[in-house]
């Protein structure tokens, strides 16, 4: 299937911003497995060359529903906000499986891009479902029962360290019944809390799982970077990064969590010359 869009850097989405670490490079394009089948994806000029994924749901995944035009429209009168949107041409919100966000962002505690795709990587070939294509072998995440059933030594095998007993736990909520699936349509602070009860999971890991996962867009996370550049570039502060999510929220609005991605990703390629703000490393 072809798909005509100029609007997604498909490298940029799937390696570079920090959304999905599952993808692995095949072919010339990247590859996974969602939902039990095979998908590869490659950018062909101006279209999108997707297998094993229908349209609606590939527009879905990649979130190409959001009318980004008009996001950009809408803040062009924001030098900070506006810069950071032109900044990261070809970046959308993704809206994957709620549960992939879970184990990603459980790994991403504490942890750099790199080796965060490097754990999620050692999850999937090792007890993840496996399908070989002409493309290479392609992974799935781990489902909730296969890492319910593994032993803390098994993870801890692979280099997750103090984070294994965190999936392991995690995993047995949602196997037994943690309501994952519905956060979706309740509303943000109700969701956020639900996901808190989730063990390794705080309040910027719940806030990833709820902006990549659940589709709730004004869910803003705040890391080191984030709190940086609301304290000098938009004057906001607070005592804990709890509040200074919650007061991001009222200046960013209902798409909070949109805006924060092209804040994040253009901080991290340090677009605001002479600012120390972006000197942590990644």
């Amino acid at each position: 299937m072809f798909l005509e869009t100029n609007d997604i850097d498909l490298k940029l989405m799937l390696m570079d911003s920090a959304q999905s670490f599952m993808w692995m490079q095949a072919d010339g394009g990247y590859g996974a497995v969602l939902h039990g089948r095979a998908v590869y994806l490659k950018e062909d000029g101006a279209c999108l060359y997707a297998e094993g994924m229908d349209e609606m749901s590939l527009r879905r995944y990649l979130g190409l529903a959001r009318d980004y035009d008009a996001l950009r429209a809408a803040w062009r009168g924001d030098p900070v906000v506006s810069r950071c949107m032109d900044a990261c041409p070809g970046l959308c919100v993704m809206e994957q499986p709620a549960w992939e966000t879970v184990v990603m962002f459980i790994l991403s505690a504490n942890n750099n891009v790199a080796r965060i795709r490097k754990l999620t990587h050692a999850l999937q070939t090792r007890y993840g479902e496996t399908i070989e294509t002409e493309h290479g072998a392609f992974y799935a995440m781990p489902t909730a029962d296969r890492l319910a059933s593994l032993s803390e030594e098994e993870l801890r095998a692979l280099g997750v360290g103090y984070r294994a007993p965190y999936l392991i736990g995690a995993a047995r909520m949602v196997r037994d019944g943690f309501p994952l699936d519905a956060l979706m349509d309740r509303p943000y602070e109700a969701a956020h809390a639900e996901l808190l009860r989730l063990p390794g999971v705080g309040d910027k890991v719940a806030d990833c799982i709820l902006l990549f996962g659940c589709g709730h867009a004004e869910a803003f996370p705040t890391d080191v970077w984030i709190e940086r550049l609301l304290k000098e570039c938009f004057g906001i502060k607070a005592s804990n990064r709890r509040a200074l999510a919650a007061r991001a929220r009222e200046r960013f609005g209902p798409q909070a969590g949109v805006v924060q991605q092209f804040l994040f990703h253009a901080a991290r390629m340090r677009i605001f010359e002479n600012n120390e703000l972006l000197t942590p490393a990644d």
